[in-house]
Parts: C-alpha cells; structure tokens; sequence
C-alpha cells in the first residue's frame, strides 16, 4: 500500500534535484563568476579546454572536406546516397558559389585575423552554419527565401559573428568551467549523488509504472549532465545539424552581423522582412523548420529586438546618417540573375522531398526571373499534377509541359514533357489524336536515349503499352548494344569527328518518321 506513495515522493524529490542543478548551472554571482576566473587559470583547467577545442577543430576539418568532395562522388552509387545524406552535398554551380562567396569576404571585419569561405549546400531545408575552420555553409533553401542581397548580407554577417566572437571556443570553455566550479562548490555533491542512487534503487521499475516513460527521460537528462553533453555535442558531428545557440550567442551574433552589413551600406530593414518571409513559410509547412531561426519562441524576440536596434537603439544614427548621405543597397541586378537558377534547383529537390508549398515557391518566382526556362516549366508541370484537385488543376499542369516542350524545341535536352504530354492525351480518350499520341511517345524515346548514350527508359515495357493504347502493336526500337569484334571481320565505324552535327529536330525527325539521317563519313577507319 505505500509503494506507490513513495516513488512518487522518489521521483519528486529527484526532480527537485535536478531542478536546482539547472538553476545552478545558469545563475551565477559576481563571487561566483570570480572564482570561475581562477579556475580558468588553472594549467589542467586550460588543458582540458585546449584538448576539446582541438577537437572540435579536428572534427570541423575532416566534415569540411567530407562536405567539400561530396561533388565528386558518384550520382547513383548507394554509398553516395549515404555519404550525402551523412554530410550534405554541395550546390554545383560555380558561378553563384563565387557570387555568394565574394558577397561574404565583403563582409569580414577589415582587421579580422580569420579566414573565411562561403559555400551553399544543395539543401531544401533553411539553414546556416559556421565551422571553426572559418566555413560557412548555407542551404539553397535558405537562400532561395531571400528577396535581395541585403537579406542574404545579414545572414552571412550573422555566421561571420558566430566565429569572430569566438562563440564555439566559448561554449566549450564555459561547459568546463561550470563543470569544475560545480565540483568545488558542492562538497557535498558525493554524499547527494549517493542519496540520489539509493532513492534511484529504491524506486526501481516502480518509477516507470508510476509516471510511464518518465523515467528513461530522467536518465537522459542526468546522463546528459554527468558526461559534459555540450562537450560531447561538439566532439562529434555525423551529419549536418545547424548548433543549437544560447540567446546570448544569438543576440551578440545578430548585432554583430547588422554591423557588418551596415558598415558595408546594405539596408539592414529589409531583416525583419526576412524574419517575416520565413516564419510564414514554416507556418505553411512546419516540416521546413527553423534552421536558421533557432527555436520557434524565438523568432518574434529576435525580430522585435532587430527592429529595436534599427529604429531607437544602437544602429539608429548609422541608419539615418547612410540614408541621408548615398543610401543604402537593397540588391543588385546579379543577384536577380543568379536567383533564377538557384530558385529552379531549390524548387526540383524541394519536389523531392515532397516540400510542395516551398517547390512551388521557387518555382513561381523562377519564371519571372526568367520566362523562358524550359526546366522550371516542366517541374511546375510536375508540382501541380501532383497536388492538383480540379480539372483546372489538370489543364495548367499540361499548359507547363507544353511550355516546357516550346522553350526546349531548340537544345532537345528534356525528354518528360513529350511523355507527360502523351499521358494527358491518352487519358482524353480521343481516337483523332492517337497519331499525336505516338509521336510524342516516339520523341520522348529518342530524346531519352540521346540523353544516356543510347540506353532505353527503364520502364520500357509501359511505354509499349502506351503505344497500344494509341493502337499500335508493332513499334519497337532495339536497346543500345556494345558488339564484340573478336574473331570475326572488323566492323566500320564513322570516327566521332567526322559525324554530322544531330540537332534535336533532327532527332525528332528520325525517330518519328523512321528516315535516318544521311551520312557521309570522311573516312573509314576498322575498329
């Protein structure tokens, strides 16, 4: 009968405990924080910090290059699948990566002792990172929110703070400061931990039937607390998770990186704008996160005290002084052109990680960046099939192919339209437009083996089908073949340079029309 009351008096008095653990942890007095300076002067106190910074710079170098050389492994390969999804993979397009990179050296302090790089992580997921190494990584997804430069100014500011303040260092060094202050400042604390581990056995399973999954948190967080977590926290990094800031890092990263742009003329109001533009995006897909933002709370306290900083506080005259003067820079028009290619890229793997509301996004703006992109057209095509409802829903998506079809008649390099154009014929049901049907299917075929050196679609066997639901039972194209000459007569090839030019009409032509293109070689060469 008095089981049940006293593990549940246990378990109150443990969570007492831990309770006062943590508010000594974060409240300290003057005399407190004086003997914490003593202790930071200790040749075994500053070992210990020596040894974890090494580490975290050691970690820091070998991630960078995991990262780094993510471009270069293969495509397909499931270690490759793997290795990204462990580390990240790099945005592969070189001109925005200078673009970018060149805005945030802009940025550097004039007497910054550091060195720093700028790199964009193909990443649908709005985040930013800095590296002890002086790497700054930020997500295509981050970037493809912004509405100018000043925006994007702010946020690599922001990063470039978080190591010219030397905010990782000090979180380590604080970690074992508090640490060791805590070993001397409870003397007691031997004698507590075995009261604790006796009402811990007293309690037994007891705890768990009481309060139900309670218990394995408790052990979490007292784990947490006895094994240094936060030194831990950075001791490993196995994938790429934005660190979890205290405010205190934040606010003084956030300040520090409204100076930076200011002092380089950029328009410091347009951040709360940024602030704005993300918090509603995740309020339409929380799967987005706050990669950037920190937690969810934050983000109106971090907003009102930017706008406290603008307009009454310590920015307030710089601010009025430069808009009295030359003003100040909102965007330029390269970062208008650039923003079209990554607003397109952001908005295909968005799609693939079914982050629709993003996707369509980026989408959007892509095409009145640039109207003729034939990329953009066929993945909005995709997007809204996907999520469309109405038959009007239905029309736009085959409206986006057909464009996508248009803008790419020329290069010949996007064979998916021809097919998703084929599909919506066929489900029209229209015996008038089967011969429509068959060369679309026809040109889809020709423009995928053009695409991968002469290989089929993998789904070939339905694409035969859709030809007999067309009413054509006998086309066939054979799959491409390596032939051996071994033991038998050399076979006659047209060397590469002397093969005729094949534009993508001409392609259509031949795979439509069945009439092969003329060749008339220079020369025959046995191979």
């Amino acid at each position: 009968m008095l089981r049940r009351p006293i593990t549940m008096l246990c378990l109150a008095m443990v969570i007492c405990w831990v309770s006062a653990i943590a508010q000594t942890k974060t409240e300290y007095s003057d005399k407190d924080k004086k003997k914490m300076a003593e202790i930071a002067q200790r040749p075994e106190v500053k070992s210990r910090i020596d040894e974890a910074w090494s580490a975290v710079k050691r970690r820091d170098m070998v991630f960078a290059y995991n990262v780094n050389s993510s471009s270069r492994s293969a495509d397909f390969a499931p270690s490759s699948l793997e290795f990204r999804e462990r580390y990240g993979q790099l945005y592969d397009n070189p001109i925005l990566v200078r673009y970018v990179n060149s805005l945030g050296q802009k940025l550097v302090p004039d007497n910054s002792p550091n060195l720093y790089s700028v790199r964009l992580l193909l990443d649908p997921v709005p985040r930013a990172e800095a590296l002890s190494t002086g790497t700054i990584y930020i997500s295509t997804g981050l970037v493809s929110l912004l509405d100018n430069e000043a925006q994007l100014s702010y946020i690599i500011g922001h990063e470039i703070a978080h190591i010219e303040k030397q905010h990782h260092y000090n979180e380590i060094r604080n970690s074992i400061l508090e640490e060791e202050f805590d070993k001397e400042k409870e003397v007691d604390a031997q004698r507590k931990r075995s009261i604790f581990a006796g009402l811990a056995t007293v309690a037994g399973a007891g705890i768990g039937g009481a309060a139900g999954g309670m218990n394995g948190a408790m052990i979490g967080a007292l784990s947490g607390f006895a094994a240094s977590s936060i030194v831990n926290h950075f001791a490993f990094r196995n994938r790429f998770e934005p660190t979890e800031w205290s405010t205190e890092f934040e606010n003084e990263a956030d300040e520090s990186g409204l100076k930076y742009m200011l002092d380089r003329n950029y328009d410091a109001r347009e951040v709360p704008k940024l602030y704005a533009r993300l918090d509603n995006m995740v309020a339409r897909d929380s799967r987005i996160g706050l990669g950037f933002m920190g937690k969810p709370e934050r983000v109106k306290e971090r907003t009102a005290k930017i706008t406290g900083l603008l307009t009454s506080g310590t920015y307030k005259t710089d601010m009025d002084a430069k808009l009295k003067g030359a003003g100040l820079v909102g965007s330029s028009p390269e970062f208008s052109l650039l923003m079209a290619s990554l607003k397109r890229d952001n908005g295909v793997v968005a799609l693939e990680y079914d982050l629709y509301a993003m996707a369509k996004d980026n989408l959007q703006d892509a095409v009145k960046l640039r109207s003729n992109d034939s990329r953009v057209y066929y993945y909005l095509g995709q997007v809204t099939a996907l999520t469309g409802r109405t038959a009007d829903d239905k029309q736009q998506a085959i409206t986006y192919f057909t464009k996508a079809i248009q803008y790419d008649a020329d290069r010949g390099a996007y064979p998916e339209p021809h097919l998703e154009n084929a599909l919506y014929m066929i489900s029209q049901n229209d015996p008038a437009v089967q011969d429509q049907i068959k060369k679309e299917l026809k040109t889809y075929v020709a423009l995928y083996q053009r695409e991968h050196s002469g290989a089929l679609p993998r789904n070939m066997h339905i694409i035969y089908d859709y030809f007999q639901l067309a009413g054509d039972n006998t086309w066939y194209v054979p799959p491409a073949m390596v032939v051996s000459t071994k033991n038998v007569d050399a076979i006659y090839v047209t060397p590469v340079e002397s093969a005729p030019s094949m534009t993508a009409n001409d392609v259509v032509t031949r795979a439509v029309t069945g009439s092969p293109a003329e060749v008339k070689p220079a020369s025959l060469k046995p191979h």
